[in-house]
């Protein structure tokens, strides 16, 4: 069992314990989904892994969000981002904007990009790079004012 699957069965078990309900039914799900993985893959998840089923679980909530939010569902709105809350406390540190944005000129530079039209070719080395202290449409949004700066203004996506 890896580092981070023990530190989730231990918190579920000390949410359980304390009768915190959000927390609890949060990891269960979580757990619930990392097991399924296991099941289809045939071995235990990596941390690295298991960061990735956090991350797309945060994204789901997310867009769950956007949809209450149009629904004027305050209360389920509240209710995700509760969610979002316990589910990011198991991701690493997140980079800050200008971490990003400094990540991204220094590829920009090592790879010699002149403009927007590169943004495929270093986006997914950038996000290599960047793993999972970061969104995907943040680090985005940094390559994109990188390349912007380089050459005009990009397409729109």
């Amino acid at each position: 069992m890896s580092e981070l699957a023990a530190r989730l069965l231990e918190d579920l078990q000390a949410a359980t314990r304390a009768s915190d309900t959000t927390r609890r039914d949060v990891l269960r799900y979580l757990r619930a989904e990392i097991r399924n993985l296991e099941i289809e893959r045939g071995r235990p998840l990596s941390d690295e892994e298991i960061i990735g089923v956090i991350q797309r679980q945060i994204k789901q909530r997310r867009d769950a969000i956007e949809q209450f939010a149009r629904g004027n569902r305050q209360d389920l709105v509240e209710a995700e981002t509760r969610q979002i809350e316990v589910l990011q406390e198991y991701l690493p540190p997140a980079l800050s904007r200008e971490e990003l944005v400094a990540m991204a000129r220094e590829l920009a530079q090592e790879q010699g990009a002149s403009g927007p039209k590169d943004m495929g070719r270093l986006m997914p080395i950038l996000r290599e790079r960047v793993g999972a202290r970061a969104e995907g449409r943040d680090v985005a949004a940094a390559l994109r004012e990188v390349l912007e700066a380089k050459g005009g203004s990009a397409a729109a996506p």
